[in-house]
């Protein structure tokens, strides 16, 4: 398939863990990220959907810029990054939702099987205390030469065992949603300036529009590290807009 007929035929399906999504029929979203250091961008094409007893499914299409040199270079030779699928189910206890998930990701160098739980507590009206652990399996494609740093990390050992644990602290105002992010990973390769930890923090900011709210756009600001075997960190930006169908 040709490079821009992957960004035209392929709509990925983003389920939201925690978000407005998880409140819709159905929500189409799409998002823009670019890292500062790398001076690198990335897309995301998304629609999660609800199921009935509290399920959902999804998928999460995401794509990069092709080519050699990838740097300033916006929807230039795009090429298909990773395809994620999720599938969730949710339960329910007063304030508390607990929801096991499992997340097969994919793409021409790797596949990669999550399994985790999020469980989130509704303080109240106004705040929300949630949290994540996933466990993650990859497998890399043999190749003679692997390529290191960022998204394109590949270990040499072919196999990869992951730790992930997320903490959100959310607050909804009226349209105006805030959430904060702090992850942690821990893995048997190297994840970040050649230790096997790694984190992530991330703010971000959703605001609904519309009489119905459908429309939702947002924007996060990310400090994540640059590379496996360097101590750099960088700022990487999103911004994106959901649509919910209810």
């Amino acid at each position: 398939m040709g490079k821009n007929k992957l960004l035209r035929a392929s709509l990925g399906i983003a389920l939201l863990l925690g978000s407005t999504a998880a409140l819709a029929t159905a929500t189409v979203d799409y998002r823009h990220e670019y890292r500062l250091r790398d001076r690198t961008h990335y897309d995301k094409l998304g629609l999660a959907t609800t199921l009935p007893d509290d399920m959902f499914i999804g998928v999460e299409t995401k794509f990069k810029t092709g080519g050699a040199d990838a740097k300033d270079k916006f929807y230039n030779d795009t090429v298909l990054n990773v395809v994620e699928v999720t599938f969730l189910k949710s339960y329910y206890w007063g304030n508390w939702t607990l929801s096991p998930f499992i997340q097969p990701e994919f793409n021409s160098a790797r596949t990669e099987w999550k399994f985790g739980v999020a469980p989130w507590y509704k303080i109240n009206d106004q705040w929300y205390l949630g949290g994540l652990y996933r466990l993650e399996l990859t497998d890399y494609a043999h190749e003679d030469k692997c390529r290191t740093g960022g998204i394109d990390y590949c270990d040499t050992d072919r196999h990869r065992t992951a730790n992930r644990f997320d903490i959100y602290l959310r607050n909804k105002s009226d349209r105006l949603t805030t959430t904060y992010k702090l992850v942690y990973k821990h893995a048997d390769a190297k994840l970040f300036a050649n230790k096997h930890d790694d984190y992530e923090q991330e703010l971000q900011f959703d605001y609904a529009l519309g009489n119905d709210r459908a429309w939702v756009p947002y924007v996060t600001f990310g400090d994540i590290g640059r590379s496996s075997t360097s101590s750099e960190r960088q700022l990487r930006l999103r911004a994106g807009i959901a649509y919910i169908y209810r």
